[in-house]
């Protein structure tokens, strides 16, 4: 799924109100001029030829009636609205994403056994700007949805320690003794290709990559969002490989929900994890966290809203070994929280929420 037009002025609505609370009105009305001006031109475009006709008859009867005159001027005026200058803004810091990885493309998996590697590239970015179209109806409902979803995102400040809530969708805490519900749903957008995640994520996962290569820290996007049935193929892989070396089934099973999430409780499955590798380390193991990219992660994600997800030392919280590659968001105020206390999200429940 595309990140449309429409996506991107309630990206830019919410994220100005959040710190500039009096922009509220002025950002609406900005919102809907742009979304009008996005459906006129989609309009105009589709039905150009009927208009190119109707111009040309008119043009052709004007001039040759016996009683009219032509006055032709010299100037000429652009009438055209780049819509583009206005809509790769809110993107624009993600142009230093354009340097490819020098990296062999080689297929790497959860613990050892490889997943693929997805490289972002600059041609890629461009379809992340396709325009969609907008009717009245969309315009009420996007504003109304950026209005919710800042009201739940909010943290309120009492006493000058920052409050959270369970029903922020930031905060979901996703594991073996906390499955997915049933009914949580999210919208995901696309990060390259078929890699995807929540959408609500893109923007701070851009600025943390661009500020890594700002940093000379190259990081590469290897597993996002899994869908139901692959994460059931990797965790059946997984446990057919351990009861090939002998193991019974319980046995693999168990094994095996330490190192791949059990299906249904993998933070993957509702698009708020993310896996990283490096261009010069392409391994998912515990080495990655002696590399720069992954002392950078443990020093940096936090200020973008990701945490490293399972710490060392932590694992008989978490339930899954140590894994200096797996990033969770969390949103910027938990995620600074968790990183200066070096709790999990499970203490970050059992004390905050």
């Amino acid at each position: 799924m595309q990140i449309t037009f429409k996506d991107k002025v309630l990206s830019l609505y919410r994220r100005t109100i959040r710190k500039h609370k009096w922009l509220k009105m002025p950002m609406l009305v900005l919102s809907v001029i742009l979304l009008a001006i996005d459906r006129l031109i989609r309009n105009l475009k589709a039905g150009l030829h009927k208009y190119i006709v109707v111009i040309a008859s008119m043009t052709f009867a004007f001039v040759s009636c016996s009683f009219s005159s032509v006055i032709w001027g010299d100037g000429q005026y652009d009438f055209t609205y780049d819509v583009t200058s206005y809509y790769y803004e809110t993107e624009a810091s993600a142009a230093a994403l354009a340097v490819e990885a020098d990296i062999d493309t080689t297929m790497i998996e959860d613990d050892e056994e490889p997943d693929e590697i997805e490289l972002i590239d600059p041609e890629t970015l461009d379809d992340i700007s396709e325009l969609d179209t907008v009717s009245g109806a969309d315009i009420v409902g996007i504003i109304e949805q950026a209005d919710t979803e800042d009201d739940q995102a909010a943290v309120e400040e009492k006493n000058g320690d920052p409050q959270f809530s369970r029903d922020d969708w930031q905060l979901v805490l996703v594991n073996k003794n906390h499955p997915i519900a049933e009914d949580y749903n999210f919208t995901l957008g696309t990060i390259k290709g078929a890699m995807q995640c929540d959408e609500r994520i893109i923007p701070d996962l851009y600025s943390m990559l661009e500020a890594a290569l700002n940093d000379g820290v190259n990081l590469v996007i290897c597993s996002p969002y899994r869908d139901d049935s692959r994460q059931q193929m990797l965790f059946d892989r997984k446990v057919n490989k351990y009861t090939a070396q002998g193991m019974s089934y319980m046995e693999a099973y168990k094994v095996a929900a330490q190192t791949v999430t059990i299906p249904g409780s993998s933070e993957h499955q509702i698009g708020l994890a993310i896996d990283m590798i490096s261009d010069n380390y392409s391994s998912l193991n515990a080495g990655f966290g002696d590399t720069a990219a992954g002392k950078w992660l443990a020093e940096h994600a936090h200020e973008y809203g990701f945490i490293i997800r399972y710490p060392e030392g932590k694992e008989d919280i978490t339930g899954i070994e140590y894994e200096p590659w797996h990033l969770r968001y969390v949103g910027k105020n938990a995620a600074s929280v968790l990183h200066d206390e070096s709790i999990t999200l499970e203490e970050f429940w059992e004390k905050y929420l």
